[in-house]
């Protein structure tokens, strides 16, 4: 019935909302298709089940209580369940914003911290002048004993101290 275009017009035929030239050519195409015919009596079959269903105002009020009670904690389980993981999320978010928050709030309270120089860079000037590096090999004075060139080699190489001789 996939491939049958008159599948649409079925359940308006069915609930009689199909125009009368419209109804009297899907009654034609009923004799010829068995699988509209076949979905036609689907569709009847199924209103004699609906409409032979209990009514719900037939139903003694007692069951419908007992029913009731038996849906509403399946309700609130879930709903409790929604509201556990939403409170842990706000929870969550509320940590990331407050250490973010009290980050920027001791950085800019902090007084500017003057840089003083390092120790290794105050007693490598002190020992001697100025050392260049190019290529990799040390260069400098001969008086100067390698372990200061090499010092001085790794200080200009430091990620402080670029831009800046020593």
């Amino acid at each position: 019935m996939a491939s049958c275009e008159n599948e649409r017009k079925l359940s308006a035929y069915h609930d009689g909302e199909l125009p009368a030239p419209e109804a009297a050519e899907l009654e034609q195409h009923l004799a010829r298709c068995e699988t509209c015919a076949a979905e036609l009596r689907n569709l009847r079959a199924m209103s004699r089940l609906l409409s032979s269903a209990v009514d719900v105002q037939q139903v003694p009020p007692g069951a419908m209580d007992r029913w009731r009670r038996s849906v509403r904690p399946g309700r609130d389980r879930v709903i409790l369940r929604m509201t556990e993981m939403l409170s842990a999320a706000a929870a969550a978010i509320l940590l990331v914003c407050s250490a973010m928050l009290w980050q920027q709030w001791n950085t800019a309270a902090r007084p500017a911290r003057q840089s003083s120089p390092s120790w290794e860079i105050v007693a490598v000037k002190t020992v001697s002048g100025p050392v260049k590096t190019l290529a990799g090999q040390l260069t400098g004075d001969p008086e100067t004993p390698p372990d200061v060139q090499l010092a001085h080699a790794i200080l200009a190489n430091s990620p402080g101290a670029r831009g800046a001789q020593p």
